[in-house]
């Protein structure tokens, strides 16, 4: 008769097998994989206490050797920031001996997993507006002395704006939300305000694996996407420089700024938050910077003025002593958003038509749809017979976690959906997961008069507005329940929804917005230099 395994030898094998990765000397990308795939699987299969308890027997007898490594995977373990401060303070207290593409590296891999929301614990309410805020000045700063990155200031000059570099970290292709948001800013300032505009593509996310963190933080990037051209999209066409170099390196960045400062803006946009080649700029008062938020809660930047995903003052949520260097940059602001193109083409769900739908949408669903979301999701079908829910966008994982679910059969992931808006017009209602991210999904959900269902943070709540928030689970579930089987309630909500899309999706007026605070950031500078400010 063999005998279960207990918890103690459960963790004993995931302690093995642990120290396995942990002691390696060698490593390569399928090696660095299957560590992740490792880290992942016990953090989704073990509870707290036991990846807590897994964690101190892992500090206690890994070797200390290498900080990166160990503090990455017991970050994963336990959610505690306590070992992302080690690694951060291990490299800055290293002085230079740690090169710019590492520190640059770090940071990023730091800021995904954040992004995704595995930290826990009370030191999320600092974290970022301390350790890491500092972390990225001293990177910014050291890659200007390091790599003699120290733009010179720029002549002044009279008049209106009339010349804009939009700066941003990622562009790849109109799939990415963050892509069309890029280049409508873009051709909005150059159609609509009659500005001399380029994008400046930096492609300044890691594309490569400089250390052992677990997990790396490795971006695509679009390497067709070269050079300077004329780019089409949505009917409209903006200049482009794009730079898809691999590697975080001093010549890279060289070509970036000289090509910025040979275009000669009288404006840099900061598109999104860490953008390191126009915090250069910003740091030097080379010129004036506007920096945009492309998610909701705290941007790090250097630019002096940093607006809000939103019109509230967020900067009120951080402790008190590390608000001032984010309170006095924080401009009030609605990122807005233009509706993808829709050809109108019925979108195939497997489900027969007139099925009551709810969807969930995003770019990262393997991540963001676990186990505690799709139980509630059961639950929803559970009270609502003959509905189904369908995922839309690019998934691996996530079809084999449907499976011991009990509608699973009334669930289906449909990959990449090419029109979302076609999609939306099959849907009664968006769920929202948990997560930072959404807020483009619950923008075109809203702007069809899809009523969407979210806890109240994350981006998805800062576009729905508190009419759609809930909560806790019990109201999410009462809501969910209730859109779907209360026709004067789902009128009423679908009426909401498309209100609240008149109200944040003015993208126009964002645009006009931007270039009155980019006037500010000019007047700032001017003031700067002459020692008045």
């Amino acid at each position: 008769m063999m005998l279960e395994s207990g918890p103690s030898d459960r963790l004993s094998a995931a302690a093995d097998a642990l120290m396995v990765f942990l002691t390696d000397r060698q490593f390569d990308a399928d090696k660095i994989n299957g560590f992740s795939a490792l880290c992942e699987k016990l953090r989704r299969d073990l509870d707290l206490d036991s990846r807590l308890v897994l964690a101190e027997r892992i500090e206690r007898e890994a070797p200390s050797n290498d900080t990166i490594r160990l503090r990455s995977v017991l970050f994963l373990l336990t959610g505690d920031l306590y070992h992302y401060e080690r690694i951060l303070h291990y490299l800055m207290l290293g002085g230079d001996s740690a090169e710019p593409a590492l520190l640059h590296f770090v940071h990023w891999c730091i800021t995904r997993q954040l992004f995704l929301g595995v930290a826990q614990g009370e030191k999320q309410a600092s974290f970022v507006a301390c350790d890491l805020f500092r972390y990225y000045t001293a990177l910014v700063r050291q890659v200007a002395r390091r790599w003699g990155l120290t733009p010179a200031p720029a002549p002044r000059r009279d008049g209106p704006i009339r010349r804009v570099a939009v700066v941003t970290n990622q562009f790849t292709n109109q799939g990415h939300q963050p892509t069309r948001d890029c280049f409508d800013f873009a051709a909005r300032l150059q159609d609509d305000f009659g500005l001399d505009v380029a994008i400046i593509n930096a492609n300044c996310l890691p594309s490569r694996v400089e250390s052992v963190f677990i997990p790396p933080m490795v971006a695509e990037v679009a390497a067709d996407l070269e050079g300077v051209f004329a780019l089409r999209m949505f009917g409209r066409q903006v200049k482009v420089a794009s730079f898809t170099e691999p590697v975080f390196s001093r010549s890279k960045l060289s070509t970036i700024v000289e090509t910025i400062d040979g275009y000669d803006p009288d404006l840099v946009v900061s598109f999104g938050g860490s953008n390191i080649v126009a915090d250069l700029f910003a740091d030097a008062g080379a010129r004036p910077v506007v920096s945009i938020p492309t998610s909701s809660g705290i941007t790090l930047s250097l630019a002096p003025i940093v607006l809000g995903y939103e019109e509230a003052d967020h900067t009120r949520s951080i402790p008190a002593l590390y608000r001032a260097p984010f309170a006095r940059r924080f401009r009030p602001f609605t990122f807005g958003f233009t509706p993808p193109p829709s050809d109108g083409v019925r979108v195939d769900t497997g489900f027969p038509d007139g099925t009551t739908l709810f969807v969930v949408v995003g770019n990262r669903l393997d991540q963001e749809v676990q186990g505690e979301t799709l139980a509630l999701c059961d639950d929803i079908l559970d009270r609502c017979p003959g509905a189904a829910l369908v995922f839309a966008g690019e998934v691996r994982d996530l079809p084999n976690r449907l499976v011991p679910l009990r509608n699973r059969d009334r669930m289906r992931c449909l990959g990449h959906v090419p029109d979302i808006r076609a999609l939306y017009g099959r849907c009664r209602v968006f769920l929202n997961p948990p997560r930072q991210g959404g807020g483009g999904g619950a923008a075109y959900a809203l702007a069809e008069g899809v009523p969407v269902v979210t806890y109240g943070w994350g981006d998805g709540a800062s576009v729905s507005g508190p009419e759609f928030c809930v909560a806790d689970r019990d109201a999410y579930l009462e809501r969910a329940v209730t859109l779907a089987t209360d026709a004067g309630a789902h009128a009423a909500a679908a009426a909401a929804a498309r209100a609240r899309f008149a109200m944040v999706g003015d993208r126009r007026r964002c645009v006009e917005r931007l270039l009155a605070y980019g006037e500010e950031a000019r007047a700032l500078l001017r003031a700067e230099r002459a020692g008045t400010n």
